[in-house]
């Protein structure tokens, strides 16, 4: 930087040159110590440009380290305890798998990781061809939720199986060993939902498969998350369809003994809580009981319990407040014939009769 010392004679700081030059200057303000030399001994002043010592409040303050997490400042002897305590949230759906290729291969020598891979890719060709061979030939059965679940799968992921059993386009990534474990975390946002606008079809974003050839995959390989749709058509579901999730036994691709949540929006069946051999259980929801009545309302080990409205299998029509399966409080009995029963029940009996 250039001072101007002289109007002429241009004079860079630190030149010294520069400092003989320099005269006091009458302009030159006032030192706030100037009129009371009593306040110092001697000739002794501080410079005007001395920083005052700091407080101990201050060297408190200055001591401490932000956290990048929550953006407060800890003091250092209590930073290890405050890093167990602070953490950042786990990504929504983000699932840490272990690629079962590498602990299976671990310990094998490269001829016989190459044999166990072109065994691999025979036996689950195979393993796929039977089974949709099986799901071809099945006769469905009635169930009283009419419509249709499927699995969404990341159409990148099963290019890369398809290539690796020798259904598609060769890739690198597959010519030497098996696919990493199952991963569709593409199909979602940050924020952890299903992302917006995409298309189905093994050559765009996500392709549909059934439930027992999911559960074949992910025995195989692992990984997911389960992105579980429910079509109330009866037709293969896409993307924008139903969200449905279900953990526990399957049965003729449908929930049997579980737990999980899912509504038909059309006809308002479902469930949420547990079924147990494909009927209601422990679960709110609008469906059938093992006694072939359909309930709707809070089920109980399989019993109405609270508020709802059970149809018995003649056609009588409870409505009310229940208690371990029978009416138990104020509720109304219609008979197949129209006959009205209403007033207040003790476990199925109307009382004041």
């Amino acid at each position: 930087m250039i001072l101007a010392g002289d109007q002429h004679v241009p004079r860079v700081v630190g030149d010294p040159r520069a400092a003989k030059a320099s005269k006091p200057s009458a302009l030159r303000a006032p030192s706030i110590h100037q009129g009371d030399p009593g306040l110092f001994e001697g000739d002794a002043r501080p410079d005007r440009f001395a920083k005052l010592p700091l407080s101990d409040e201050e060297i408190a303050e200055y001591s401490r380290i932000k956290c990048c997490v929550c953006g407060g400042y800890v003091l250092p002897e209590e930073v290890a305890e405050h890093s167990k305590l602070c953490v950042l949230e786990p990504v929504a759906n983000l699932q840490l798998q272990l690629d079962k290729w590498f602990i299976a291969s671990a310990n094998l020598t490269r001829d016989e990781q190459r044999q166990l891979v072109e065994l691999r890719r025979t036996e689950e060709l195979i393993l796929l061809e039977d089974l949709e061979a099986r799901l071809a030939d099945r006769m469905p059965q009635l169930w009283w939720m009419g419509g249709r679940f499927g699995y969404l799968i990341s159409s990148r992921w099963l290019r890369e199986w398809r290539s690796f059993v020798g259904l598609g386009r060769p890739m690198g990534l597959t010519r030497d060993r098996p696919p990493s474990p199952i991963n569709n975390l593409a199909l979602f946002d940050l924020g952890g939902t299903l992302r917006a606008g995409l298309e189905e079809g093994l050559q765009r974003d996500y392709y549909v498969v059934d439930q027992p050839i999911w559960d074949m995959f992910v025995q195989v390989y692992g990984g997911g998350p389960a992105i579980l749709r429910y079509s109330p058509q009866g037709t293969a579901p896409i993307a924008s369809d139903q969200e449905a999730v279900f953990e526990g036994e399957w049965r003729d691709m449908r929930p049997d003994t579980g737990h999980g949540r899912v509504f038909d929006a059309s006809t308002g069946f479902g469930f949420d809580g547990e079924l147990q051999g494909g009927f209601l259980w422990n679960c709110v929801g609008k469906g059938l009981l093992q006694s072939g009545s359909h309930f709707e309302g809070v089920v109980v080990e399989g019993l109405p319990d609270g508020k709802g409205r059970e149809v018995c299998p003649d056609g009588t029509v409870l409505e009310g407040d229940f208690a371990q399966g029978c009416l138990h409080g104020s509720g109304r009995v219609t008979d197949p014939h129209g006959g009205v029963e209403e007033g207040e029940w003790e476990y199925g009996e109307l009382l004041g009769i």
